[in-house]
């Protein structure tokens, strides 16, 4: 999941107290039908019966509460010289 994915998925979630769904009920696009189905898939959100639309699980409140404190920095890790590599290998 690409980071502008993700941040689509957590914007999506903030409007389901507000919309009862990920969109207003006149909005069918393609993105929004995805966004629906994984964050079901990933038990972000669940259908209430009782209420008639979906609402958020516990797991989904932790996601949207946790995806600020998340760096999207890539970080690159030091390539080891041969003669460290070797220096440090113990023979048998």
């Amino acid at each position: 999941m690409t980071d502008s994915f993700g941040d689509k998925l957590i914007e999506a979630l903030k409007k389901l107290d507000t919309f009862g769904d990920i969109a207003p009920a006149h909005v069918q696009d393609p993105t929004t039908m995805i966004i629906r189905q994984i964050a079901v898939q990933d038990d972000l959100m669940r259908w209430d019966s009782d209420r008639g639309h979906y609402v958020l699980t516990l797991t989904g409140r932790r996601r949207i509460a946790a995806r600020p404190n998340h760096s999207a920095s890539v970080l690159r890790f030091r390539k080891r010289d041969d003669k460290d590599e070797s220096g440090s290998r113990r023979k048998a």
